[in-house]
């Protein structure tokens, strides 16, 4: 890379506004530490080339993971929503309409959508990362004129991109696009706040961008998104103030211009929103039932309540290092405290390391979280201690000292990202808070380059949170992938591709699994419309094996074990009068337990006669153990054709 001169270069003269702020008091006694660039190019080289390997090991596992494993639970019912995009609307989430287009494209092959997944996340990232650095540049005078400072800062964001994939579904959800326009968003605000500090004119590209980005979170996961592109604009509104308000007026302009544009492109050449949004309203309704705000602040408040408890209490003495770091500069003073962070730090590690706390997967949430909680709190309590530093000239050497409302909001804004793009889930907030950790390696870095007055230890000390931000990023997120993937409890390799199932031709299973497929493909076989599309009902939450019988789902494709009468409206809303989507040849029936008067009603209400009209379906050893029901005259009629 490059070195940035002085001369002629477009960070060299900072807007009025950038060179009001006041300059650092700085007196003759000044160490001269503080009087040049505190990272050489060489040192931030070597950084870049560290959080690209790191950021390379989860990128790897993604990719080599790619073509194993399957679930037929959560991730069953992504795959089988985007199999039918535009013929089954019925959904909580629009998030097919983005990627059901790509898996038709990909032409239904599993593993193509989660390299597509992959491709996502380290291109949001990195334009999240690159922007963002960018933008720090100019509030960083002391900064070394080299674009390995951005490259550094933007390839450990990169790296604790890593996070996506501590325990989520390999194939991409809603969740995904909810977390990824987030970022993109906040890019594109950056994006312009750059270039009015620059005292340069917004391109129309940038406001334009914000409408389909916008647009898609809010389709996809509309309680989370509508949340987080509100505290998004408040932001960008500060941000953009210095301009004048004509400025952020055309802002806004065409910012909602790209909104309308995409809508208009969605309704004429995707799907029709006039059909689509009222089912997704529908079904959203049912859902507010059981995931009310007031409950779910209250989980929140509780769960979030003890993940500060129990960091605190495992790493007590280090986050004390860290107020101390700060507070003591002294001779004395320093060596104490770098005695104090020293042994802090290695007990941390070690406690971290003896928890378990660099293994991903669902199981391991609660542990691996509060060693993300502790390389957060850390650079926090180093912040907190800079900016209460009364004593001058340090105090004031310090960037952060000097950010005022606009760094401010952007801090503030880095803090709440995380939590806004994660609202509405019905775990603990911070479970999908974390996958968002791209954010909080940004916050990490916002300290570290801002805190240039601070004493060594907690210069140092910032600058190990830092690193154990990549370091737990990547070793969560390659491990979630390798070892604990999401909903696999199997401890046999994926080493077999499942045969005479077309659905899953592109993933390899353990042997016993796949044998298990291919029995159940070759049992329902004979009730399967040639070319697939045969109507399915799967109770409870057994998307996935409609979608790899090549079956589409009535009503909608998630059938919730904890809200059936959910199910019963969805089912009950394809039989307005009194007559199902299927035609003549009704349903397969697959149940993981005994059928209930709920689904017995269902049917009746859709014509059908449960006792009269159904018959199970071989046995269940020839089923993967479930319990699956046929028609009674196909049973019949293809038990005559055998004899």
């Amino acid at each position: 890379m490059k070195d940035l001169t002085t001369e002629g270069s477009e960070d060299a003269a900072p807007p009025d506004h950038l060179r009001r702020l006041p300059a650092p008091s700085i007196s003759a006694g000044r160490p001269a530490a503080l009087s040049r660039p505190v990272w050489s190019a060489r040192l931030l080289c070597l950084a870049t080339l560290a959080s690209l390997t790191a950021a390379g090991t989860w990128a790897f596992a993604a990719a080599l993971t790619s073509s194993r494993w399957f679930t037929y639970t959560d991730e069953g019912f992504y795959l089988l929503s985007y199999r039918w995009w535009n013929t089954e609307l019925r959904s909580f989430t629009g998030s097919q309409f983005f990627y059901g287009p790509v898996f038709e494209l990909l032409g239904y092959n599993i593993a193509g959508l989660r390299l597509f997944r992959l491709l996502t996340i380290i291109g949001a990232s990195a334009a999240f990362g690159w922007t963002f650095m960018r933008w720090l540049r100019l509030r960083r005078p002391n900064a070394p004129a080299t674009l390995w400072w951005e490259g550094a800062g933007a390839a450990a964001i990169v790296a604790c991109a890593g996070m996506n994939y501590s325990w989520l579904p390999l194939t991409p959800g809603y969740n995904d696009l909810s977390m990824l326009g987030a970022l993109l968003v906040v890019a594109a605000v950056l994006k312009a706040a750059a270039d009015v500090d620059r005292g340069r004119k917004v391109p129309v590209w940038v406001p334009l961008s914000i409408g389909p980005i916008a647009f898609t979170m809010l389709i996809a996961k509309w309680s989370s998104s509508g949340l987080t592109l509100l505290v998004v604009a408040l932001v960008a509104v500060v941000m953009l103030a210095p301009a004048g308000s004509r400025q952020m007026a055309r802002v806004a302009g065409w910012a909602l211009v790209g909104l309308v544009l995409s809508t208009i492109a969605v309704q004429l050449f995707v799907v029709p929103l006039d059909q689509a949004i009222p089912q997704m309203v529908a079904t959203n309704n049912l859902v507010v039932g059981s995931n009310n705000p007031s409950t779910l602040l209250r989980i929140y408040r509780l769960t979030f309540g003890d993940l500060l408890t129990r960091t605190a209490q495992a790493h007590g003495l280090l986050l004390i290092g860290a107020a101390a770091a700060v507070a003591f500069r002294s001779k004395l003073g320093s060596m104490v405290t770098a005695l104090l962070c020293a042994t802090a730090g290695v007990l941390s590690f070690w406690i971290l390391l003896v928890a378990g706390q660099f293994s991903g997967g669902a199981h391991n949430i609660r542990t691996y979280c509060v060693g993300l909680t502790l390389v957060l709190a850390i650079p926090l309590v180093v912040a907190l201690g800079t900016l209460l530093d009364w004593r001058r000239p340090f105090s004031r050497v310090s960037s952060l000292r000097r950010e005022g409302w606009r760094g401010t909001a952007v801090v503030l804004l880095l803090i709440a990202l995380p939590l806004t793009q994660a609202a509405g889930t019905g775990n603990p907030i911070y479970f999908m808070a974390f996958n968002c950790f791209a954010a909080g390696a940004a916050l990490i870095i916002f300290v570290l380059t801002g805190i240039e007055g601070a004493p060594p230890v907690a210069r140092a000390l910032t600058a190990g949170a830092a690193a154990g931000a990549v370091l737990m990023s990547a070793a969560i997120g390659t491990n979630g992938l390798l070892v604990h993937p999401y909903g696999v409890t199997s401890a046999n390799l994926p080493t077999v591709t499942v045969t005479g199932v077309p659905a899953l031709r592109s993933v390899t299973l353990p042997p016993n699994t796949a044998g298990d497929y291919t029995r159940l493909h070759k049992v329902l076989e004979p009730y399967l419309t040639p070319g697939g599309g045969t109507h399915m009902m799967g109770f409870d939450q057994m998307s996935g094996l409609i979608f790899a019988m090549d079956g589409r789902s009535v009503g909608e494709a998630w059938y919730s074990a904890a809200g059936r009468q959910r199910a019963a409206v969805a089912i009950r809303a394809q039989c307005p009068d009194g007559r199902g989507p299927w035609g003549s040849r009704p349903p397969i029936l697959f149940f993981n337990r005994a059928i209930s008067r709920t689904e017995i009603g269902d049917l009746r209400a859709c014509g059908l006669v449960f006792a009269r009209d159904y018959r199970q379906l071989g046995d269940p050893a020839q089923t993967m153990g479930f319990k699956f029901y046929v028609g009674t005259a196909e049973l019949a009629a293809h038990e005559k054709s055998t004899r």
